[in-house]
């Protein structure tokens, strides 16, 4: 069973040969270089306002045991 494998090619289902086109050069990657700046900036503040988010919800939930705990135990700890 000797695979033949060609680099930029794939057999289709006849077992023929035919040009991989995903592996061609990407024209619209050129194109989106200039934003990638403004793209990592985007994904950055949107990381640090989930970051924000899932601190904000921490904080309240522990807040919300302490006042469980506190009710429980007549406010002694």
């Amino acid at each position: 069973m000797d695979e033949e494998l060609r680099e930029g090619y794939y057999k289709d289902k006849y077992g023929r040969w035919q040009k991989d086109r995903r592996k061609a050069d990407d024209r619209r990657r050129h194109a989106a270089e200039p934003f990638a700046r403004e793209h990592r900036h985007r994904k950055v503040a949107r990381r640090k306002a989930d970051r924000d988010r899932l601190e904000y919800d921490h904080r309240v939930m522990v807040d919300e045991a302490l006042e469980e705990f506190a009710a429980d135990h007549d406010g002694h700890l």
